[in-house]
């Protein structure tokens, strides 16, 4: 295995070393887990959902119309705090 390819831990096969996860199988390598962040560089108000999107490996546009169903399904008021705390919780990048 040369520093430009990589195994993935399921299939075995070779992936290209800047995969995230394996073209055959759908399985995450790559480095270990990533730390939650709020994300500076693609925020819309304080990066909050671009920071968990990133932690989960999906879109940020997905992350926030799934944040604004999730805050609108349970009353309102717990999304808007919940978003509010983790402001304050997450570290920034």
């Amino acid at each position: 295995m040369s520093a430009t390819t990589q195994k993935c831990p399921r299939c075995m096969r070779e992936v290209p070393a800047d995969s995230r996860f394996c073209p055959v199988c759908g399985a995450r390598v790559g480095a270990g887990p990533r730390p939650l962040r709020r994300r500076r560089d693609r925020e819309k108000l304080a990066g909050v959902c671009a920071g968990l999107a990133d932690y989960f490996d999906v879109d940020p546009t997905l992350m926030r119309v799934l944040y604004l169903v999730g805050t609108f399904f349970t009353g309102v008021m717990p999304g808007i705090v919940l978003y509010i705390i983790l402001i304050f919780v997450v570290p920034a990048e």
